[in-house]
C-alpha cells in the first residue's frame, strides 16, 4: 500500500500552463489530395498533433483529479504531509455541461415550410441517441477545447444515418492555410495494443484512404479504398472559442493554489495536534520519553534553582478564518472568470428575482452559456448539412427538401423561470397583433415553438377559431376590468 502511494507521487503531474490546442495547416489546396501529398502532409503535421495529444491528456488526467499537488513535497516534518485535491475541475465542467446542454438540442422550423420534415428529423436524432451524445462532446469540448464526431450513412435503423462521438487524442482535421481554410482532410486512428502500429482512416470531400504506421521512426503508408458521394469531409471539428481554450486551463493556476491551501491548512491542523515537545534545562533520554508517552505524564527536577526545569509545547496554531477567506477569494475569483454562480452568495440591489438572478452570478452564467450556445451552433450547421444531404441521398427517407435555412437549434434550459412575466409578455404581443407563432419564439417558454403552435392550432380547431376564442375571451376580459374600475370609482 505505502509502495503503490510512494509511486504514485513519482508520477505526479509537473504544474504547468496551456494556452489552448494548435489548428493544423498544410500548404495545400482541396483538389490537390491524394495517396502522395497526403502522406507528405502526414509526415509534417502529426508531430503538431501529437502536442495537442499530449496536452489533452493531461486536462483529461486533471479533470478526473489526477493534479499537481499529488506530489507536494514537504522539507519540515517530510511525515506529515497531506495531500487533498479539491477538484473544482470536475466541478466546473460538469456545471457548465449540464447548464448549457442538459436539455435535449431541439430542431425547429424557420417559416412554414416542411413542418413534417422538421419532426421527422427530431425523430432520427432521438432515435440515434444524439442528445446523450451531445453531453459527451460538451465535456471534450469543456475540458479540452475540442471534440470530434463521425457522421456516416447507416442501415442498421430506421434513421438513414447515424453520429458517434470520436476520441480527439486519436483525431484531427487538417486545414488549407491559403484562405478560407478549408478542410483538406480528416484522420481518425487507432493503435494496436499488440503490433503498437498505427492503423487509421482518411476522409477527403470526395475520397476514403487507409493509413498504415509501424512505428514512430517509419513513415505514412497511404491507400485509396473508393470514393464516395457525400460530397462533405464526414469528420467533424468542434471547438470551444477561438483559441481552442477549455475552461479548467483558464483557472488551472488558481486551482492548484486552492489544492495547496486546502492541503497545507490540514498540514497545519495535525501539526498542532502533534506538537513537538522541547525540554527546557532539562536533559531526558529516549527511555524515560517513551514512559512519558505510554503513561501521559512526566516527572522533572530542576538541580540548578537558577535555570529552573520545564516542559512546553512547540506549536503554532494557523488561523482558519482567514485561510477561508483567501479559499472563498480564489475560488470565487475562478467562478467569476469561467461565468459560473457563486453559491452562498448574498444577493444585491434587493430581494426580487431578476436582482437576486444578477447578484448571485445567474444572470452573466446565462449570457455566457448564450455564447457556447452560438459557437455550438456554428460548429454544428455543417454537420446537419452533412445529416440532410445523407437524408436525401437515402430512398428510404422522409426528408426530401429540408434545407439549413429552413431549420434553427433550440437550447433549453430553464423555462419556469419567471414564468408569470414571459407568459405575460407573450399574451400582450399577441393583443398588439403580433403573429402567435412569433410571440411563442421570443417568450422563450418553450424549446419547440413550431411543435406547440400546430398543437395549439390543431386543438383549437384552426388558426380563425383560435383567434376568435382568444380574442373573444381578452375583450370580456379587458370589459370586466373595466367595468370594475368604474364601479370601484363611483362608489369612490
Amino acid at each position: 500500500m505505502n509502495e503503490s502511494k510512494s509511486n504514485w507521487k513519482q508520477i505526479a503531474p509537473d504544474e504547468i500552463r496551456l494556452f489552448g490546442r494548435k489548428v493544423i495547416y498544410a500548404d495545400y489546396n482541396e483538389e490537390d489530395m491524394n495517396e502522395e501529398t497526403i502522406a507528405k502532409i502526414l509526415t509534417d503535421v502529426f508531430p503538431i498533433h501529437l502536442d495537442n495529444v499530449a496536452q489533452i491528456d493531461y486536462l483529461e488526467k486533471y479533470y478526473k483529479g489526477y493534479q499537481p499537488i499529488i506530489g507536494k513535497k514537504k522539507e519540515v516534518r517530510p511525515t506529515i504531509n497531506n495531500t487533498v485535491v479539491e477538484n473544482n475541475a470536475y466541478f466546473v465542467t460538469e456545471f457548465k455541461k449540464s447548464y448549457v446542454f442538459g436539455e435535449p438540442i431541439q430542431y425547429v422550423q424557420r417559416g412554414e415550410i416542411a413542418n413534417d420534415e422538421v419532426s421527422v428529423l427530431n425523430s432520427y436524432m432521438l432515435e440515434i441517441e444524439k442528445y446523450p451524445k451531445d453531453m459527451e462532446l460538451a465535456e471534450s469540448m469543456y475540458i479540452s477545447g475540442i471534440g470530434h464526431r463521425i457522421v456516416l450513412p447507416s442501415n442498421d435503423n430506421e434513421s438513414p444515418f447515424n453520429i458517434e462521438n470520436l476520441d480527439s487524442k486519436m483525431t484531427f482535421v487538417v486545414y488549407s492555410s491559403f484562405l478560407p481554410h478549408k478542410k483538406l482532410f480528416a484522420c481518425t486512428y487507432t493503435i494496436g495494443v499488440k503490433d503498437n502500429m498505427l492503423r487509421g482512416s482518411i476522409y477527403t470531400k470526395t475520397g476514403y484512404y487507409k493509413i498504415n504506421k509501424e512505428n514512430l521512426a517509419s513513415t505514412f503508408e497511404v491507400t485509396f479504398v473508393k470514393p464516395h458521394i457525400l460530397g462533405r469531409i464526414p469528420i467533424l471539428e468542434y471547438n470551444l472559442n477561438k483559441s481552442r481554450l477549455g475552461i479548467i486551463e483558464i483557472v488551472m493556476d488558481i486551482f492548484n493554489q486552492i489544492n495547496r491551501i486546502t492541503s497545507n491548512e490540514m498540514d497545519g491542523l495535525e501539526q498542532y495536534v502533534q506538537s513537538l515537545l522541547v525540554f527546557v534545562n532539562q536533559d531526558i533520554d529516549p527511555e524515560d520519553f517513551k514512559d512519558l508517552l505510554d503513561l501521559g505524564a512526566v516527572k522533572i527536577a530542576t538541580s540548578d534553582p537558577s535555570r529552573p526545569a520545564d516542559i512546553k509545547l512547540l506549536s503554532n496554531n494557523i488561523d482558519h478564518l482567514n485561510t477561508k477567506t483567501l479559499h472563498d477569494r480564489l475560488l470565487n475569483n475562478a467562478l467569476t472568470i469561467i461565468g459560473i454562480p457563486k453559491n452562498n452568495e448574498k444577493s444585491t440591489g434587493g430581494d426580487t428575482g431578476q436582482a437576486r438572478m444578477i447578484g448571485e452570478g445567474w444572470t452573466m452564467a446565462d449570457e455566457r452559456a448564450k455564447q457556447d450556445e452560438m459557437q455550438f451552433k456554428r460548429c454544428a450547421n455543417p454537420e446537419l448539412e452533412l445529416i440532410l444531404r445523407i437524408c436525401k441521398l437515402t430512398p428510404r427517407s422522409e426528408i426530401n427538401t429540408l434545407t439549413v435555412k429552413q431549420v434553427e437549434q433550440k437550447f433549453t434550459r430553464n423555462k419556469s423561470d419567471n414564468f408569470l412575466v414571459k407568459s405575460q409578455g407573450m399574451m400582450n404581443q399577441i393583443k398588439s397583433g403580433i403573429a402567435p407563432d412569433v410571440a411563442m419564439a421570443s417568450s422563450g417558454l418553450y424549446s419547440d415553438t413550431n411543435e406547440v403552435y400546430n398543437k395549439s392550432m390543431e386543438f383549437y380547431g384552426g388558426v380563425d377559431k383560435w383567434i376568435q376564442l382568444f380574442f373573444g375571451e381578452a375583450n370580456k376580459q379587458l370589459n370586466d376590468n373595466k367595468n370594475a374600475n368604474k364601479d370601484y370609482s363611483e362608489q369612490e
